[in-house]
C-alpha cells in the first residue's frame, strides 16, 4: 500500500512537471511568433516610409529651381526650408531606410527559421495550418478520373 501512494505521488509530481514543461514551452514559441511578427510589422511601416521618401525625391527632381521654398515636417513641427538644403537629407535618409530594410529581413529571416526549429523541435503543430498544407497538396495533384461519363 505504502508502494502505491508513493507511487500515485511520484505520477502526480511527473504529471505537474510535464504541464509546467509545455506551458514554458508554449510561452516561449508565441515569445518567438511575437517578435517575428513585430519584425514584419516595422518592415512594413518601413518600406511605406520608404516609398513616401522616394515620391517627395521624385517631385523635388522636377523643381528647376534649387532655391524654392520648401516645408519638410520634423518631429511633428512644420519647417520652412529650401529645395536644396531638403533634397540630400531626404536622399540619405531614404538609402538608411533601404538598409535598415534589408537588414531588417536578414533578421526576420532568422527568426522564421528559429520558429520553424521550435516547432519540429517540440512536435508543436498550429491550429488551421494542416488545413492549408492540404490544401496546397490538393491544388498540385492531378485530378483523378472516375471513369464517368456526362453528356
Amino acid at each position: 500500500l505504502s508502494y502505491y501512494n508513493e507511487y500515485k505521488s511520484y505520477l502526480r509530481i511527473m504529471t505537474d512537471t510535464r504541464k509546467k514543461n509545455q506551458e514554458a514551452i508554449l510561452q516561449q514559441f508565441n515569445k518567438l511568433r511575437q517578435e517575428q511578427r513585430m519584425f514584419a510589422q516595422k518592415i512594413s511601416e518601413l518600406k511605406m516610409e520608404e516609398s513616401d521618401h522616394k515620391l517627395v525625391i521624385e517631385a523635388l527632381k522636377e523643381v528647376n529651381d534649387p532655391k524654392r521654398k520648401c516645408y519638410q515636417l520634423v518631429g511633428g513641427v512644420l519647417i520652412q526650408r529650401t529645395v536644396a538644403e531638403v533634397q540630400p537629407s531626404l536622399e540619405n535618409n531614404s538609402s538608411k531606410i533601404s538598409t535598415l530594410i534589408t537588414t531588417l529581413d536578414k533578421n526576420l529571416d532568422a527568426k522564421s527559421k528559429e520558429l520553424i526549429e521550435f516547432k519540429e523541435k517540440h512536435g508543436i503543430k498550429v491550429k488551421g495550418e494542416d488545413t492549408l498544407d492540404k490544401k496546397d497538396e490538393k491544388k498540385d495533384e492531378k485530378p483523378v478520373s472516375t471513369g464517368v461519363l456526362v453528356n
